[in-house]
């Protein structure tokens, strides 16, 4: 007999970079996400598991090639359709891809995606529209909202709607950013009208979540992404969660619905996957596939991939909720091997934490692998000449972007209490003086850093490596590393 209460739950995977366990194989894990994803599934079949954004990309599997093109997140999408993720939101990081990449992965993916304040640019006609699945009966548009109808034992069924929103940061000619608040409380309202219950889905930052979750009191959860460290909040009656990165954590939030007093009631639980969790075999056998490939085509860029080339006692920090805080040991020795393979003495050096990516500590025997897996985007490192004015505005936009990805690890250039003001090597910066230094050349792209561009006119010069010339290490920050690395071993 219907007695008006329904329970289901939700497992909330977000920012998932990596198929296989960190950690020396400790933590995280797809396939151990998929035992749990069945575990949970047995015990309640009304089981949703999604997934708040940025899988596709980067990763160091992603940069490499199989039969000529690059993997691009093709192995994430096969271990997904594997594990059974059932619900993705676009984060920015998919936007990473070009658009016939994007294209691809969206066609063999399993799971509904949400493209709420997203579309796709089509330059032939100059239309915008959602983005889409081919499929062999046409095209399926992403929707803007979904709706999931369930029903338990004694007949009590509800309808659940989901909305999603994307964090509009990474610019592509392709995309085109709607406003996320606008798009949200529009479909939120909607939803409203035609399910039970309404939840969101969102890749965007911490503070334009619990700004959403104020605007949305009948709203009792919102699953986000994009912070990459565990985070639960509440603002009045709506919950705001976010799991750790690369499925260290999963949150499980087990609903309650009473359809007579139309309330919800959540129990979220974050469940460490780690290496007490039985890893399913058959996504194992997937991860374990990939990695073969990986390693086949790590072995044409270097030679024994594997092969010890540093050992450290210390760990070195790599993990997103430190590096993206404070500098690091890491930070500091990427730093130097870049400035290792500069042509001319540099005064200072920098890169952006967002782009390291293995959020992990690395200590004992480190490899080659190590390395790429460390910096999967890899690319050129330039050197510049910058005013002192325009280095004082980067850096302190990078004071204030303390958190994310912006922020920069630098080296010989640090804020100093007694000089009350930024130092170069010591002395305090000149606003008029010029100063030599090396840095990355995404970074000279404006997009992490608004301050820092080529084309400023507080740039003199800006140094770029000979991309034929393979002897220079400036066209590969990875391989300047292992280099490095390499010489403090001798």
């Amino acid at each position: 007999m219907d007695d008006g209460m329904i329970t289901f739950n939700f497992i909330q995977l977000n920012d998932v970079y990596e198929i296989a366990p960190l950690e020396n194989g400790k933590v995280g894990g797809m396939a151990r996400v998929a035992t749990l994803r069945k575990q949970l599934k047995n015990d309640n079949p009304n089981t949703l598991t999604v997934l708040a954004g940025d899988f596709l990309s980067p990763s160091l599997i992603g940069t490499i090639k199989q039969n000529g093109k690059r993997i691009k997140g093709a192995q994430m999408i096969e271990v997904m359709n594997a594990v059974g993720i059932d619900l993705v939101t676009f984060g920015n990081h998919e936007f990473d891809l070009k658009e016939k990449e994007l294209q691809e992965r969206l066609n063999e993916s399993n799971s509904v995606w949400l493209g709420t304040s997203v579309r796709r640019i089509q330059t032939k006609n100059g239309m915008n529209s959602q983005f889409y699945h081919e499929t062999d009966s046409g095209k399926v548009y992403t929707p803007d909202t979904w709706i999931w109808d369930i029903k338990d034992e004694d007949g009590t069924n509800i309808s659940i709607g989901f909305f999603g929103a994307t964090l509009p940061m990474n610019p592509q000619p392709y995309v085109e950013y709607l406003d996320f608040t606008t798009t949200t409380l529009e479909a939120a309202q909607q939803l409203a009208t035609q399910t039970d219950v309404v939840i969101g889905l969102t890749h965007l930052n911490l503070e334009d979540d619990l700004q959403l979750a104020a605007k949305l009191s009948n709203v009792p959860l919102l699953m986000g992404g994009h912070e990459h460290h565990h985070i639960k909040e509440k603002v009045g009656n709506t919950l705001v969660t976010k799991a750790d990165a690369n499925a260290k954590t999963a949150y499980v939030h087990t609903v309650t619905y009473n359809k007579k007093t139309r309330k919800t009631k959540i129990l979220s639980k974050l469940i460490s996957i780690d290496d007490t969790m039985h890893s399913d075999e058959e996504v194992k056998t997937l991860v374990d596939k990939w990695k073969r490939i990986m390693d086949d085509n790590l072995t044409k860029v270097v030679d024994e991939p594997y092969r010890e080339i540093y050992r450290t006692d210390v760990p070195l920090e790599a993990r997103e909720s430190v590096i993206r805080h404070e500098q690091t040991n890491l930070g500091r020795i990427i730093n130097e091997a870049i400035q290792a393979v500069a042509k001319q003495p540099v005064d200072f050096s920098f890169f952006n934490s967002g782009s390291i990516r293995v959020d992990d500590q690395l200590e004992g025997v480190l490899t080659a692998v190590d390395v790429f897996r460390t910096l999967p985007f890899g690319g050129a490192v330039v050197e510049i000449d910058i005013k002192g004015d325009l280095l004082l505005k980067v850096l302190e936009e990078s004071k204030a972007r303390i958190g994310q990805g912006a922020y920069l690890q630098l080296n010989k250039v640090w804020y100093s209490d007694k000089a009350k003001g930024w130092v170069v090597r010591g002395e305090k910066i000149d606003p008029d003086k010029t100063y030599h230094a090396i840095t990355s050349d995404y970074l000279m792209l404006g997009i992490d850093l608004k301050t820092l561009k080529a084309d400023d006119p507080g740039i003199i010069k800006v140094d770029r490596p000979d991309p034929s010339d393979k002897e220079d290490l400036r066209n590969n920050i990875n391989l300047a590393v292992i280099q490095y690395l390499k010489s403090l071993a001798k």
